[in-house]
């Protein structure tokens, strides 16, 4: 069974696969996290042993992927599989977004074929922006 990090990443990819496939002309960058190897003293036999420990490497310590249009406009995009948003929201508050320039979004994977796209507004608050269902795009009823 695949854990917490490795379906996080399994989002991601998918994220940045919707994108290029529904968005032709689109570059997205990927951030995914790092693993490195630290010296640590095994508990048991008090000898030094490598562990493998992997380090957070979210952009700007909050987005994972960067998706650039053929227009050239930015989306700074945080795909997430904890459906409680508030800790990712006030992570996107440390950040000076200019949202006239460039839209930051929230993905968030809710059920099986089933993603919600909420937008980062200027008030500093997130609001339902659309969803895909079963991989077809459908903007949010307001």
């Amino acid at each position: 069974m695949p854990s917490k990090s490795q379906k996080g990443n399994q989002f991601q990819d998918w994220c940045a696969a919707w994108i290029l496939k529904n968005s032709p002309g689109s570059v997205v960058h990927n951030q995914k996290a790092v693993a490195k190897t630290i010296k640590m003293r095994d508990p048991k036999t008090g000898q030094l042993v490598d562990r493998w420990v992997s380090q957070r490497n979210d952009i700007f310590g909050c987005i994972d992927l960067i998706w650039i249009r053929p227009d050239g406009y930015l989306t700074f995009i945080q795909a997430t599989l904890d459906s409680g948003v508030g800790r990712k929201l006030a992570e996107l508050k440390k950040i000076p977004w200019d949202v006239t320039r460039c839209a930051v979004e929230v993905w968030v994977k809710r059920d099986v074929g089933r993603v919600s796209i909420m937008k980062y507004t200027p008030g500093e608050t997130l609001f339902p922006w659309a969803v895909i269902l079963r991989g077809k795009y459908q903007a949010e009823a307001f």
